[in-house]
């Protein structure tokens, strides 16, 4: 792969500025991305195992765990020793390199377990999206042409994508991910239009260093070799037939994919152990049939989770499906319905997710922001004058939930991730309170799920390695990526006939 961008670093010179380089100054330069030659396909360095036997000790940050038998700590101190958090309590005494965490607030790591990341290199292209029933459907026949995602990424950009541009817009999306705190995202991959289109796509996952879910699925218009689903015997040799908890398969469909096409990857799903993610139209699905027949097993992540009715949330709840739902996405493309509170009555409580970077920047902060105000603000006003009280109001900590333990739970990973629990592992960030916007504290929930913004994550560990320290990426060559993707972008504009200019400045 020619476009590849393998990770790697420079070599910090005395006095060095950059991240690694205050890594270093720390004694933790083996936890950075040593330079790694041009690679086979395989685990990069970002991907290596750290020293099983390192140790380090977040000291005196406020503690939000995630795990209520762990619990939360205004100050306390977290172990990690190798890949895998040991301890967390109020003090630690411990041989181990010290990281100060006075004045930040440590956590686990956010986990996304729905970004079409293909689209990165046109994070943003299509601001005030319009929808209309039949193009949810699929079947407008009269899409605005600048302002409909279905018909602008779908149907105009995804057929022309090549192997690189998918390599470099998933790249993108995923350091922007990671750069805000999110250590695990599930790709929703649905522009697998060749073998070398999601060879790409999984290469970005390995080269990003992130904790990965690639979910397959075939594009949803245009012309495409048709391997989907059989291919996914073969990514699962090539990439995923270790014990690498780092990066998982599964599979994607839509609900509303023929019935005969979901026949062929439960098949595959039952013979290679895999979970199914689907977007959209899952209640159209004969869902009773499907639980009952055993086609589907509770391994099933459904992302929005809109337009399913009482019945069918309840079969849903009782068989362990998970749910996420996206707040800004729904907002525009699901008519204003954010289902949160309907699969909340029903005893499920869903994640959070990102969905697409072509309408808006992957930010899990204004995922919680934007579920916190829509929740509240719809339950009161659904019962004004109403003798009894409202139902449930949503807090800031089920918000916090939703970004990590509950999207663990939708990645088919909360065994190994969601909180800071001993025997986890360490994926943790350190969020920097000290700011005149962050600064004081107060209430700690408060200050993530309503203050807090990507650019106050100063610190990313995934697996006991970090990704970024101190505000900066590490083991990342962000021009090359940026160029890279910049490329991408005028080539796609060129190919398309895009009507705009590069920077689109029309409101």
């Amino acid at each position: 792969m020619e476009y590849r961008i393998p990770p790697g670093r420079h070599d910090c010179g005395e006095g060095c500025q950059c991240g690694a380089g205050r890594l270093s100054a720390v004694g933790l330069s083996e936890l950075s991305a040593p330079t790694t030659p041009e690679v086979q396909a395989g685990p990069s360095s970002l991907h290596a195992k750290v020293d099983p036997s390192r140790r380090v000790l977040f000291r005196g940050g406020t503690v939000l765990s995630m795990d209520r038998a762990v619990g939360d700590y205004a100050v306390a101190d977290v172990l990690v020793t190798g890949d895998t958090i040991v301890e967390v309590a109020p003090r630690i005494e411990a041989e181990a390199t010290v990281i100060d965490a006075s004045g930040m607030i440590v956590m686990p790591g956010f986990c996304d377990p729905h970004i079409h990341c293909w689209q990165g290199a046109l994070g943003r292209l299509i601001p005030d999206n319009t929808s209309s029933w039949n193009e949810e459907s699929g079947l407008d026949a009269t899409p605005h042409k600048t302002r409909s995602y279905q018909y602008v990424l779908h149907q105009v950009f995804a057929p022309i994508y090549r192997p690189e541009d998918m390599y470099i817009g998933t790249l993108l999306t995923l350091l922007g991910a990671v750069s805000g705190g999110i250590t695990t995202v599930c790709d929703n991959a649905h522009n697998s239009r060749t073998p070398d289109h999601s060879d790409a796509c999984i290469t970005a996952l390995i080269d990003a260093g992130i904790r990965g879910v690639h979910a397959y699925g075939r594009p949803r218009s245009g012309e495409f070799r048709h391997a989907f689903p059989d291919d996914v015997r073969r990514l699962r040799n090539e990439y995923f037939a270790s014990d690498d908890s780092r990066l998982r398969l599964r599979m994607y469909m839509l609900g509303r994919d023929p019935l005969d096409e979901l026949e062929q990857v439960v098949k595959l799903r039952q013979e290679l152990d895999l979970w199914i993610s689907f977007d959209s139209g899952v209640g159209t699905l004969p869902l009773p049939m499907l639980y009952r027949d055993g086609w589907f097993d509770g391994r099933e992540t459904i992302n929005h989770g809109n337009f399913i009715d009482a019945e069918q949330r309840r079969l849903i709840v009782d068989h362990g499906t998970q749910v996420n739902v996206c707040p800004r996405i729904e907002a525009q493309f699901r008519f204003g319905h954010v289902p949160y509170q309907d699969w909340i009555d029903s005893g499920l409580k869903p994640a959070i997710s990102n969905d697409d970077p072509a309408t808006y920047a992957i930010n899990m902060f204004s995922e919680m922001q934007c579920l916190y105000a829509f929740q509240r603000s719809k339950v009161l006003g659904d019962r004004v004058g109403l003798d009894q009280g409202p139902p449930h109001l949503a807090t800031l900590r089920e918000m916090l939930e939703a970004a990590t333990i509950r999207g663990a739970e939708n990645c088919g990973m909360s065994d190994i991730v969601g909180s800071l629990t001993p025997g986890k592992q360490a994926d943790i960030i350190l969020i920097d309170t000290r700011t005149p916007l962050l600064t004081p504290i107060n209430n700690a929930f408060c200050t993530v799920a309503q203050g807090a913004t990507p650019g106050d994550v100063n610190s990313v560990m995934i697996g006991g390695r970090f990704v970024k320290w101190n505000g900066q990426l590490i083991g990342y060559d962000e021009p090359r990526i940026f160029q890279a993707a910049e490329t991408s972008r005028e080539e796609l504009f060129a190919r398309a006939g895009w009507p705009l200019e590069t920077i689109d400045v029309t409101g």
